[in-house]
């Protein structure tokens, strides 16, 4: 009941103030969202050929399963990771306005990508618990929020699945990975992650959410964090692909 009354609140507050779509400055037709029907669909999503364990787009027509390179020298902790578009133009803009200029109104936005990605890529009703990649701390403080938590929580809300934002923590500050190279990456975040309710965890399917996803290095971390709890599958969901 209380959902439904939300939702007529937001459709009156959608007539009486109408969204401007960040993407164009037109009212937004998507009810409850800020980006318009056009600019929506005009996202670049991510190619069907890809990596089936970290889903980096493979170029060609490959039509058996294929494992790349980088897999192949340093397989990841996740047993597959997928993200639903690329990093790159409008999708760019509005995952650093989510993430670096608390526009959380995105979130809704963001989550349509991931949950369209989940139902293509994953079987939704295996996921027993829904988490997000941690902030620490100190970093919290000074972001005031941790983008992939909102994400993370309104993701399990949609498919009725436990969200738990406390469970992996991580437990040292670390430098930013933006400027690193892939190895570089991966020393720096080695042993970031753990797990301080192993009990919630243990034998489930794991579903890890971020925004973004670059070398994988990350979610490869955590992985390996939830695996060593006893998690039995982890999956990893990104909006975007770097």
């Amino acid at each position: 009941m209380f959902e439904r009354i939300l939702s007529m609140a937001e459709r009156v507050a959608d007539w009486c103030y109408p969204r401007v779509c960040p993407g164009c400055g037109e009212p937004s037709d998507r009810p409850g969202r800020e980006l318009c029907w056009s600019c929506f669909s005009s996202l670049e999503l991510q190619p069907c050929t890809m990596c089936s364990l970290c889903g980096h787009p493979v170029e060609g027509d490959v039509r058996h399963a294929f494992v790349c390179g980088a897999c192949r020298a340093a397989r990841p902790a996740f047993d597959r990771a997928r993200s639903a578009g690329r990093f790159a133009g409008l999708l760019r803009e509005q995952i650093h306005r989510f993430k670096y200029g608390g526009a959380l109104w995105l979130r809704r936005d963001m989550t349509d990508l991931l949950a369209g990605c989940l139902g293509a890529q994953f079987d939704a009703g295996a996921v027993d618990v829904v988490v997000p990649v941690p902030l620490h701390p100190v970093r919290l403080r000074v972001r005031s929020y941790n983008q992939s938590a909102l994400l993370a929580q309104e993701l399990a809300a949609r498919i009725g699945r436990r969200f738990d934002g406390r469970a992996l923590v991580r437990t040292r500050v670390t430098e930013t990975q933006t400027h690193l190279d892939a190895a570089h990456r991966r020393a720096n975040i080695l042993g970031a992650f753990s797990v301080v309710r192993p009990e919630w965890i243990a034998h489930r399917c794991v579903l890890v959410v971020d925004d973004v996803m670059t070398t994988g290095a990350t979610l490869g971390e955590c992985a390996r964090a939830l695996k060593k709890a006893g998690a039995r599958t982890v999956w990893a969901l990104t909006v975007a692909r770097g």
